[in-house]
């Protein structure tokens, strides 16, 4: 039988060529090499194979074969090393910058540098060569070490990702792009919000049909993910005509390419004459850099040498025929909470944590073993559950405590504090919105001593009381030693204390600080302190209602990354209605803090603030789940034409959401120069 990935026609051809590796265009060949291309894949191959990220390379960005320098960097995402790096760039900059002034000048290069930087470019290069060089220095850190791991990542998913993309009609060999989108991690997570091995955002994942919520991120999901990301090449084919069309477009988006193509006709002329505010470096670059990929992963042991790869997972997809908690199926499936969870990376948090249902109709991977298989084919009804389990939202208002609200809904409020991220040092603030827990969430865990000398220790959930069936040593939890609870002052009083099991004493005094009921700033004049930039806070609730001629209406406030889209799928109405109801123009965006009004049918409102919220939280939790703040912030002094988001896109390289939190008092749609901005500085956990 000939295998599928041999029926789309030829690939690009390769050849040894005295230890190097050159292309051979092939008759048919979906992604040729075009000449004015030639210096720019080679670079990227260096890039990937070369340079590890210890290294790095200064360079012309119109002319990729003008290597200036390279350069030896940390390279690590630590705040401290990226700012000595930094500086160590900046230097180096400078000085090929006064060379290349020096021969703008007409002058002839004197000193050795002088004499290596102008062999750099072609002879008899005019001074103008020079002085448009001087805008065009630009540093590319290596990959080497990052491509290696995505190589040996890439063989657990790598031959179902490319009988995926056959399936559509699609280059297999689009399955290396995932090396330039992400180095085939996939946990990867942007700090714009794209996630997944093809780094899809949340609209483009949505727009070629990936669910995206509180309770799952099929962008997380390699094989998912690969089948929108089939669908959105296909698509882009389709409207351009060409591969390099579509792949360039991957990055640069299908409308600004289509205008591209219509104003300069091919490829090669677009890659050579296009220019725009948006086709810059990156886009221009993207499909050399696929190129470069291709050619690097297909011959790894040229470049690399033997590589450990990943054996592909073997897993049997199958579809819950109804919504169902994460523990109840994986105790039923007698497979390993972490087994399931590296099988399933589309699954959230909150469904491993039990506030949300493993949603109806999801397609769940188990191991491919005859005992598993034939449990998932045979799930019992009785743990499997007719509705999703729904958020409740609650929105601080002045004199609120922990205790008074979880006293409103009925929960114990150490259940309300853990499910906040909320602590003894936590302040509580009018306007921080806290999700009220539900019954089937996970308690924390603690280790508690046995009521008699010498029993073994055992785990008990703090939240419930309910014991664990596993002892302290099993869960890895260092055990209690037991202490009064007078010895601390801070202790919540018994009345707020979770009740243990009988059998066990009480919980150490520094446990019990866990569910200390945080202050609350009282008074209306008093001062609340800067809210914890991983806690929600906005206006998300539904702020007037009224009714005129028997249809109910609501009021809100627009809040950052929410657009009509997303009110109008929170509502199950169409996008359109809302902008006849609100009179907005087509192409007419929202602004923060701008009024929408909203219907409501029975139901929406407590509906449409639930996924308000999860939304928001989601962006909250993904984000601080990759990044981390670091201490102390940075001050930026708005310039002439600065809008907030080119701001956040080039200048600070942070969402928008994350920087609001920071400047509560400013009108973000109308900055002006010489106003202060205070802009966190965060690094990568990984």
């Amino acid at each position: 039988m000939v295998p599928l990935r041999l029926l789309l026609g030829a690939a690009l051809l390769l050849c040894v060529v005295g230890g190097s590796v050159s292309p051979v265009r092939a008759a048919q060949d979906p992604f040729p090499l075009y000449d004015c291309i030639t210096p720019n894949v080679a670079f990227w191959r260096d890039v990937y194979s070369k340079y590890p990220s210890t290294q790095g390379v200064l360079h012309d960005k119109r002319d990729l074969s003008i290597i200036y320098e390279v350069l030896e960097v940390e390279g690590v995402w630590e705040t401290s090393a990226r700012e000595r790096d930094k500086q160590k760039i900046e230097r180096a900059k400078e000085r090929y910058l006064d060379i290349l002034k020096t021969l703008a000048s007409g002058a002839a290069p004197q000193t050795g540098e002088e004499k290596r930087v102008a062999g750099l470019f072609p002879p008899k290069s005019t001074p103008e060569v020079f002085r448009a060089a001087q805008d065009n220095i630009r540093f590319q850190s290596g990959q080497k070490d990052n491509f290696r791991a995505g190589l040996i990542r890439s063989g657990s998913y790598l031959a179902e990702i490319k009988e995926i993309l056959a399936s559509y009609g699609v280059p297999e060999d689009l399955a290396y792009l995932p090396h330039v989108e992400s180095s085939f991690n996939y946990k990867a997570y942007s700090k714009f919000g794209a996630a997944g091995i093809w780094q899809f955002t949340e609209s483009s994942g949505k727009q070629f049909k990936l669910d995206v919520n509180y309770a799952i991120d099929e962008r997380r999901d390699p094989l998912k993910a690969t089948h929108a990301a089939a669908r959105m090449l296909r698509h882009n084919y389709e409207k351009l005509g060409t591969w390099p069309l579509a792949v360039t477009a991957y990055n640069h988006g299908i409308n600004g390419m289509m205008r591209a193509k219509a104003a300069k006709g091919d490829y090669e002329k677009i890659f050579q004459e296009h220019e725009s505010e948006l086709f810059k470096f990156a886009s221009r670059n993207f499909y050399s850099e696929f190129l470069a990929a291709k050619e690097v992963a297909k011959n790894y042991r040229i470049f690399f040498g033997p590589l450990p790869i990943e054996p592909p997972i073997n897993s049997k997809a199958v579809v819950l025929p109804n919504y169902a908690l994460a523990k109840d199926l994986v105790k039923h499936l007698k497979v390993d909470m972490e087994t399931f969870k590296a099988l399933n990376p589309g699954l959230r948090e909150p469904v491993y944590l039990g506030q949300k249902l493993i949603p109806k109709g999801y397609e769940v991977r188990v191991p491919e073993r005859g005992k598993v298989v034939r449990l998932a084919d045979n799930i019992p009804p009785e743990i499997l559950k007719e509705d999703q389990a729904q958020t409740r939202m609650y929105q601080v208002t002045q004199g609120d405590t922990a205790f008074s609200i979880a006293r409103q809904f009925g929960v114990p409020v150490a259940d309300l504090l853990r499910a906040n991220g909320l602590d003894e040092q936590a302040v509580i603030c009018p306007g921080q919105d806290l999700r009220v827990p539900g019954a089937n969430e996970l308690g924390i865990q603690v280790a508690v001593a046995g009521k008699k000398k010498g029993d073994t220790p055992r785990v008990v959930s703090l939240i419930s009381g309910v014991p664990i069936e596993k002892t302290a040593a099993q869960s890895g939890i260092e055990p209690v030693v037991q202490a009064k609870t007078e010895a601390s002052p801070t202790v919540t009083p018994v009345s707020q204390k979770p009740k243990l099991p009988s059998g066990t004493e009480t919980v150490t005094a520094q446990a019990q600080m866990k569910v200390v009921e945080p202050e609350v700033v009282k008074s209306k004049g008093a001062q609340c302190p800067t809210p914890n930039p991983a806690t929600v806070v906005g206006n998300l609730g539904v702020e007037r209602i009224v009714k005129k001629q028997g249809k109910t209406y609501g009021t809100i406030r627009v809040e950052a990354e929410e657009t009509l889209g997303h009110y109008a799928r929170w509502l199950g109405i169409r996008a359109w209605d809302l902008r006849r109801l609100n009179n907005l123009r087509y192409e007419q965006s929202l602004a923060v803090n701008q009024q929408v009004k909203i219907p409501l049918a029975k139901g929406d409102k407590e509906r449409f603030e639930a996924k308000r919220y999860e939304f928001h939280k989601e962006m909250v939790e993904d984000f601080f789940a990759a990044y981390r703040l670091v201490e102390g912030t940075r001050t930026y002094k708005v310039k002439q034409g600065d809008t907030i988001w080119s701001l956040c896109q080039h200048e600070f390289e942070l969402p928008f959401w994350l920087v609001k939190k920071y400047n509560v008092s400013v009108d973000f749609s109308h900055l002006k120069p010489g106003q202060r901005l205070v802009v966190p500085r965060v690094e990568s956990i990984s």
